[in-house]
């Protein structure tokens, strides 16, 4: 890929906050007699001022992020950077991860511990410009980043004889990725690229929908929380879903049928969702009101329409996705949901996991014609290759 492919117009996210203050009366007196009284009262204060100062905090964090999204270099200048900063260590600039998941699964590396991630839960094509009408046929790659290897770790990847077709019903695309979790850390952003194409008629009429470079800036956070970044390029508006995951470990899930079949035509979807302790106490008068808890959030670990059941001869289901970002504080649900054809008759199952530092962990799904059983995968994640 030549540097002179590499364009983007880069534009600013907007970000909103709504930040409100709870108003609290003291009756601050130097009376020995009510020293005993004055100690809830003072712990309140207290409270109210580190709600306070961490508002602030956050709204300069905020700030540096604008700031750094909104100043971060074109794409060419990224590639050439790169190349600079990264070739010796990391190889070619189109080379993908070598890190595979699972690395520490069945030996603990000494020393580390859960860190924080980046999940990617969706990829939305949200608009579009230059005369492009939906339905479309799009081909490309998405990759992320990170300060592991630098390498693309992909979560989108078509041939152009192998376009998905994105409509109005469904601009969802159907994501594979990532390979392996995704660390973020606040000393270096993940960067999302992006490389899509629309078909056309022939080669020569193909066209570009997307073409850019951005970073995932985060600072430290107490809590798990959502992120929606929406970038427009050449004749596209992306939107993204990502969670900042923090304290957190890796999870690569395997689901498998052990009896029954699963019946001819009837769709099926698979996916997780992940928890942490910020969804356990939402409730809480202290928390900010601000994050965005990412319980809520599914990753699409396949989707089937009407088609056979994807099954290897040993009865493994072949996922599209298979690794998540688990808090420590919280825990993975694997979800199975079968739809029925004209009824439109549904049977859902699910499992359960408590996150591990390291081993494996095993539960079923039980529907009326097959059961599966679902293994989870745990390891811990190195920030050094």
């Amino acid at each position: 890929m030549s540097a002179k492919r590499w364009e983007t117009d880069d534009e600013e996210d907007e970000w909103t906050t709504d930040d409100e203050e709870d108003e609290w009366e003291t009756d601050d007196e130097e009376d020995e007699s009510e020293t005993e009284d004055e100690t809830p009262r003072t712990t309140a204060r207290v409270e109210v001022e580190k709600e306070e100062g961490a508002s602030r905090t956050e709204e300069r964090k905020e700030d540096v992020i604008r700031m750094h999204e909104s100043s971060w270099m074109t794409a060419s200048q990224y590639r050439r950077e790169w190349d600079e900063m990264w070739s010796t260590f990391s190889g070619s600039f189109e080379d993908t991860t070598r890190i595979p998941p699972m690395r520490f699964t069945d030996k603990p590396e000494p020393g580390e511990l859960p860190i924080a991630t980046l999940q990617l839960f969706s990829m939305k094509l949200a608009a579009t410009t230059g005369g492009f009408q939906l339905p479309i046929d799009v081909f490309g790659m998405v990759a992320m980043r990170d300060a592991i290897d630098h390498n693309r770790n992909i979560v989108f990847q078509r041939t152009r004889d192998d376009c998905q077709t994105l409509t109005t019903e469904d601009p969802y695309f159907v994501l594979t990725g990532p390979t392996r979790a995704v660390m973020l850390i606040e000393s270096d952003p993940v960067i999302i690229e992006v490389d899509l194409k629309v078909k056309g008629a022939t080669e020569s009429d193909d066209e570009c929908l997307g073409f850019l470079v951005k970073p995932v800036v985060c600072f430290g956070m107490m809590y798990s929380h959502l992120l929606n970044y929406a970038y427009t390029c050449k004749h596209s508006t992306l939107e993204l879903k990502l969670g900042h995951i923090i304290s957190s470990v890796e999870a690569t899930i395997s689901v498998r049928v052990t009896h029954g079949s699963w019946p001819d035509g009837l769709r099926g979807v698979f996916a997780a969702s992940t928890t942490g302790i910020y969804d356990k106490y939402t409730a809480g008068v202290f928390l900010d009101k601000r994050v965005i808890s990412i319980g809520h959030e599914r990753i699409v670990l396949l989707d089937f329409r009407g088609e056979r059941l994807p099954v290897a001869g040993d009865g493994e289901v072949k996922l599209s996705r298979r690794v998540v970002s688990v808090e420590t504080s919280g825990k993975v649900i694997v979800r199975a949901k079968a739809l029925g054809g004209d009824k439109g008759d549904v049977e859902e199952v699910e499992s359960s996991f408590e996150p591990l530092l390291v081993g494996s962990s095993v539960g079923v799904l039980e529907f009326s014609f097959c059961k599966m059983e679902v293994t989870v995968f745990w390891s811990l994640i190195s920030e050094y290759p």
